[in-house]
């Protein structure tokens, strides 16, 4: 049953990403809208891992570019920076420049386990320019029912980049996220809709642990699909307080994502 159900689930993704995945109008060497936006969430998941319980490292969901529903909840803190090129197939590790797009995080949950709440900042090049984003869990997933989480990027509305847009990048979402497999071999699947940065459109994405230090992602986040891998320094079985995650992703499936997160769980 479980097994249908995956492959049911897995079925709609792909679906729905293929129809949402509709070209986007770019200017030269760089997308046209939400820039600063797409190439890495520094939400929940976002290049680092989240356990359904709210702990932070590499047993969890991964995702790039969209939020997954668990929340990293009270003792947990994440820190990293990822660059992204803004030509294809043209991998790019810096902080400023008219080649590359830089997302940086500084973030730190609170409240209990299933229940987070997630602050996060999160700085877009060399001076700053920061957004701050947080994000609420509501409910837990227990293997039958999905987590779902409430979020808001950039709640204080400081990046203008949605041409046409008056309200520039302010970008509220739903989400939830449920585990589909057994105890041992199982997928993180996700599905959200937001406004903003997510095209008002439908997002989600598919989380695989295939090896305990490997973990690969797939995604639609509103605009375009990305991909990619994450590694651990440590396995996903070692019950260490830290780690250290890097990805190597691809934003519109041609444009590289490299970076590192540095995660602690008390």
């Amino acid at each position: 049953m479980r097994l249908w159900i995956l492959a049911s689930s897995v079925g709609v993704f792909v679906v729905a990403a293929v129809s949402l995945a509709a070209p986007t109008e770019l200017a030269p060497n760089e997308f046209r809208e939400f820039w600063s936006f797409r190439y890495n969430s520094a939400l929940p998941g976002g290049s680092f891992g989240v356990t359904p319980e709210g702990r932070v490292g590499f047993d969890g969901a991964i995702q790039m570019n969209v939020p997954v529903a668990y929340t990293p909840c009270g003792g947990n803190f994440v820190g990293g920076y990822w660059a992204g090129s803004l030509d294809p197939w043209n991998p790019t590790l810096d902080t400023e420049g008219d080649k590359v797009n830089g997302t940086g995080l500084l973030a730190m949950g609170l409240g209990k386990p299933e229940r987070g709440f997630y602050v996060a900042f999160m700085p877009t090049s060399k001076h700053s320019e920061a957004a701050w984003n947080c994000q609420l869990q509501l409910r837990a997933d227990d293997w039958d029912k999905p987590a779902f989480a409430v979020g808001v990027q950039d709640w204080a509305n400081q990046r203008d980049e949605a041409p046409g847009h008056a309200g520039g990048s302010r970008s509220c979402y739903g989400v939830a996220t449920m585990r589909f497999g057994t105890d041992e071999h199982f997928v993180f699947v996700t599905l959200g809709w937001g406004g903003g940065r997510f095209n008002s459109r439908f997002f989600g994405g598919i989380s695989w642990p295939f090896h305990d230090k490997f973990t690969a992602f797939v995604e639609n986040d509103g605009f375009n699909m990305n991909a990619g891998v994450a590694h651990s320094w440590t396995s996903r079985f070692d019950d260490r307080r830290w780690n250290v995650i890097n990805l190597i992703g691809l934003t519109d499936l041609n444009r590289p994502v490299l970076g590192s997160a540095f995660t602690y769980s008390r």
